[in-house]
């Protein structure tokens, strides 16, 4: 069975949502979307996995990882701490916010993409046939004519290379994405990578900041909020970092020494507004503040990676484009050459 996409899971976590916040239980709620017409067979799976592992005595959060191959664990991990720290709803909210923000970045890259990738697919062809029609000119009527099918095979040959790279770059990032979940070399050089190493950090404090805000407002231990919102966040790095910081912090040391202590996790703006606030009893809103920064960062930087992503392909289509008019041309003055050539001597 075919998965959602971005754009359909935003909306489904947006509906519950809605349900979550009227108050209204899972089960109804489930039970409603399922009566609306033209439901996804995925989606219908989604509601389906939630509702048989509620009638099982499962929690919500469980419920959703039945449905395999739809729902990723990040997801199930959101609606685990927001659903344990008695805030479902902005767990709902946050994930219905975060595909929604992937589904307008991908669609700005899409539209920027149409363009390049348009020019190459006629400059490979037209290049191809070009150089094969210059090589076969001669003054010679006994010479072998150009084989233009033999060129388009090689055309061909060249696309069919250049989509498997892109393909394999698809799958690795993948699974490096998959990995970072929990390896922290993963995140490292996922993160060091131009434009979306930085959106994807603003996304994982975003959601730190958000999970940890509900686990204090539950009444939950610090230790424990701090472990379940660095599990939450998807990032190797802040899961390590958090999960370190949760033995210092259970030890009977302030938050600020777990924070202090990681640099290359928490942002040292970060560490050192929670320490204030700490120290001051306002945890709960510092958290609510860098929440909203860290959501309208990622928010910035998913937008540069729309604008900036098109242009860096573009440009490299246009250096592949030139070399491929390079050859071309190389091959013309060639036969310009033999041209004035046979008929001089």
């Amino acid at each position: 069975m075919a998965g959602l996409s971005v754009k359909a899971k935003g909306l489904v976590y947006s509906n519950l949502e809605k349900y979550a916040r009227s108050g209204m239980g899972m089960e109804k709620a489930c039970d409603s979307l399922l009566r609306q017409p033209r439901v996804r067979a995925a989606e219908r799976k989604l509601y389906e996995s939630i509702l048989k592992g509620l009638k099982q005595g499962r929690s919500i959060g469980d419920s959703l990882s039945l449905a395999r191959g739809i729902v990723s664990p990040m997801e199930v991990e959101v609606v685990s701490a927001s659903e344990e720290g008695g805030m479902l709803e902005k767990g709902f909210g946050h994930l219905a916010e975060y595909f929604r923000r992937i589904h307008r970045t991908r669609q700005k890259i899409r539209k920027g993409l149409t363009y390049p990738i348009v020019l190459v697919h006629l400059a490979v062809p037209v290049s191809t046939l070009a150089v094969t029609a210059f090589s076969g000119l001669s003054l010679d009527a006994d010479r072998e004519r150009p084989d233009f099918m033999a060129a388009f095979m090689e055309s061909g040959r060249n696309m069919l290379i250049a989509y498997l790279i892109i393909l394999c770059l698809i799958i690795g990032i993948s699974l490096l994405v998959k990995m970072a979940r929990r390896s922290a070399t993963a995140d490292s050089l996922l993160n060091a990578l131009p434009l979306f190493g930085k959106a994807r950090k603003a996304v994982a404090m975003e959601r730190f900041s958000k999970v940890f805000e509900i686990f204090l407002l539950a009444g939950k231990k610090m230790s424990d909020s701090l472990g379940g919102a660095g599990k939450a966040s998807g990032s190797g790095i802040i899961g390590q970092a958090s999960a370190v910081g949760a033995e210092i912090v259970a030890d009977g040391d302030p938050l600020s020494s777990a924070l202090f202590s990681a640099p290359h996790a928490f942002p040292n703006d970060f560490a050192r507004g929670m320490a204030a606030a700490e120290e001051s009893g306002q945890l709960d809103l510092e958290l609510a503040e860098w929440s909203r920064f860290y959501s309208e960062s990622a928010a910035d930087a998913m937008d540069r990676v729309a604008e900036w992503a098109p242009k860096l392909f573009y440009w490299a289509i246009l250096i592949f484009v030139a070399a491929l008019i390079i050859r071309a041309a190389s091959a013309y003055f060639d036969v310009v050459n033999k041209l004035l050539n046979d008929s001089l001597f």
